[in-house]
């Protein structure tokens, strides 16, 4: 209207007396410098011509200074004045900085921390629309360019002012050149990776022909795949291990497996809510579960002989054994026990030679099994490995309401320790972990029993539960917590054990807030035991160490009942020795050989 002429006929008259000004300048200044010039001339002085390259060079240089500092940037098209040109306003209008653990430490996502001794870190935040800028102006200008070129700092509250929405993405440098790409298109809640390396097929599959080429072209790969060696870490299983014979390989087997839980499953569930209802083991809608074969026995031995030492309540344990010696072993200790013998009596009874050999892997269902079961039936589930001992009730931890931080969480890990890529970035132990029971839960562990496949074919249970936390926290909002094994010192594990000898030390001194120590990282059944001796966390009698599970159940005529193991079993002292001087102990073991003889460092000094 009448106010929209008015105000661009004033824009108008101004720019024309700006023109006119200029002009009167401009003549002013010529008349000036020929004035200047001719006493020059007068006295001798040398007029320049020319500006030698070198002088136009810096003079450019500090032109565009200058129109940095006022607010813009030089492209190939000329200057912008925008940080992000308008090709880029689908997903990127402004970017700011902002200390990577003031982030990290006002948003809980659930993630370990990686450590960065002596470096400052910081997160890059872009905005994809004006409207997610921050309020203030002069940061406002900042996050489009508008005061520098460059990405301008800010905190973490400024920052994420106005963000209604935040997609986070993790990332960490590699020992390859790597590139993150981001496309304005329809929005994807994945990575898709792509490395230089060649194809593979059935001819041209060996390690040897995965590596990494610089003058091959970029192709797509799983996300798991290793840049270093071309391997994958999620290597799909087969359908037939020798199709000619008809030996079927880990996919089918998988659905005959699938098969038989089906047609079980009702039975199995009512089984077991009787058996939990008669012996109460259910504590504050809480169960904790294990699973044992007879080659793992003395762990579950020590787990309970260990508890019941130091006074610590085991009703609400609830053992799901794999063969005929486990279970009447753990029913012998004391503890409520259910055999399902339909889906797990064809798992294998002797003990893992070594982490993710074939008898580890196929344990791993019993893994799977035992926690959607309790689950199925509306409880709450600590699970643990039997590698474990308690100095103090974990549940107590999860249980404690005024611990406001974890209740929001829908699953709870112990941190694992290690950073392969397979694991991350959750890095998330599945050897001790408190289940919620909910719908989210519930359908995690039925989607990690359809993966059973894949858990036998990468031998490890841990990564594809890893990997599935990735895409259910991502697709359906499960909240996935993981304790920082350097932020907290509640569940200690192997990590700890056999490098955090400070959090160790404090353990034997008294001076821990652990609850729990898990023998993880550690090769096999027999390391663990000596490691635990040496500790003073082993309480099981020797005669109930046995190769021969059967040995120790058939005493007394072969009957075992509810709890007879246990003065036969349990010592009510620790029993110590030692093993090895580079490992850690409860005293010093001087005259122990090492375990390592590549390593020069000694627990006790």
């Amino acid at each position: 209207g009448n106010r929209s002429f008015r105000r661009y006929f004033t824009f108008a008259v101004l720019l024309k007396i700006c023109a006119v000004s200029f002009y009167f300048g401009y003549r002013n200044a010529v008349n000036e410098s020929k004035s200047n010039s001719n006493a020059a001339v007068s006295s001798d002085c040398t007029i320049p011509t020319e500006i030698s390259a070198s002088s136009r060079q810096k003079i450019d240089s500090r032109v565009k200074e200058e129109l940095l500092r006022q607010g813009g940037h030089y492209d190939k098209g000329g200057y912008t004045g925008k940080l992000f040109p308008d090709t880029m306003k689908s997903f990127a209008v402004g970017s700011l900085r902002v200390p990577r653990d003031d982030l990290l430490g006002s948003y809980d996502f659930g993630v370990p921390i990686k450590k960065t001794p002596g470096v400052k870190s910081e997160a890059l935040i872009l905005y994809n629309a004006k409207s997610s800028l921050p309020s203030d102006r002069k940061l406002k200008d900042a996050a489009t360019g508008g005061n520098s070129a460059a990405i301008a700092e800010s905190t973490v509250s400024e920052a994420m002012e106005n963000c209604d929405s935040l997609n986070v993405v993790f990332t960490s440098p590699q020992n390859t050149p790597e590139c993150q790409v981001l496309v304005g298109n329809f929005e994807s809640y994945h990575i898709n990776r792509w490395l230089r390396l060649p194809k593979f097929d059935a001819t041209h599959n060996k390690p040897s022909k995965r590596i990494l080429n610089h003058t091959l072209p970029l192709r797509h790969v799983g996300r798991i795949t290793l840049p270093k060696n071309g391997i994958d870490e999620f290597d799909l299983p087969d359908l037939w291990k020798n199709f000619r014979k008809g030996q079927k390989g880990f996919l089918l087997e998988h659905f005959d497996r699938l098969k038989i839980f089906l047609e079980n499953v009702d039975t199995v569930l009512k089984e077991l809510k009787e058996l939990l209802e008669t012996r109460r083991v259910v504590r504050d809608n809480t169960v904790v579960v294990l699973t044992v074969n007879a080659g793992q026995s003395e762990l579950l031995s020590n787990f309970i002989c260990s508890a019941r030492s130091r006074g610590l309540d085991t009703g609400n344990v609830l053992v799901f054994p794999t063969d005929e010696e486990s279970y009447k072993l753990a029913q012998g200790l004391g503890v409520a026990t259910y055999f399902d013998k339909m889906n797990l009596g064809i798992l294998p009874s002797g003990e893992a030679k070594v982490y993710g050999d074939p008898i580890f892997a196929a344990m791993m269902f019993a893994k799977v099994l035992c926690v959607l079961y309790v689950s199925l039936l509306g409880h709450d589930v600590l699970f643990q490995d039997v590698d474990i001992v308690w100095f103090k009730d974990p549940l107590e931890y999860f249980h404690d309401k005024s611990n406001t931080a974890i209740q929001n969480f829908d699953i709870l890990f112990q941190h694992d320790g290690s950073a392969q890529p397979r694991y991350n970035p959750f890095s998330a132990n599945s050897g001790f972990y408190y289940v919620r029971a909910n719908k989210k839960c519930q359908y995690l562990f039925i989607s990690l029993l359809y993966h059973g496949a894949v858990v036998r074919k990468s031998k490890s249970h841990q990564q594809v539960l890893v990997q599935l936390l990735n895409e259910h926290s991502s697709l359906f909002g499960l909240h996935v917590k993981v304790f920082d094994k350097s932020e907290t010192d509640m569940f200690p594990g192997g990590f700890h054990y056999h490098q955090d000898w400070d959090t160790i030390r404090n353990i034997i001194n008294g001076k821990s807030n652990a609850y729990l120590l898990h023998m993880s990282w550690t090769e096999n059944k027999v390391n663990k035991l000596l490691f635990f001796r040496q500790m003073g966390e082993w309480y099981v009698n020797d005669q109930c160490i046995s190769k021969d599970l059967s040995n120790l159940i058939t005493v007394g005529g072969g009957k075992v009942t509810d709890g007879s193991l246990i003065s036969q079993c349990c010592s009510k002292e620790p029993i110590f020795s030692c093993h090895f001087k580079d490992k850690p102990s409860k005293i010093p073991c001087p005259d122990s050989p090492k375990i390592d003889p590549n390593r020069g460092k000694l627990f006790w000094k």
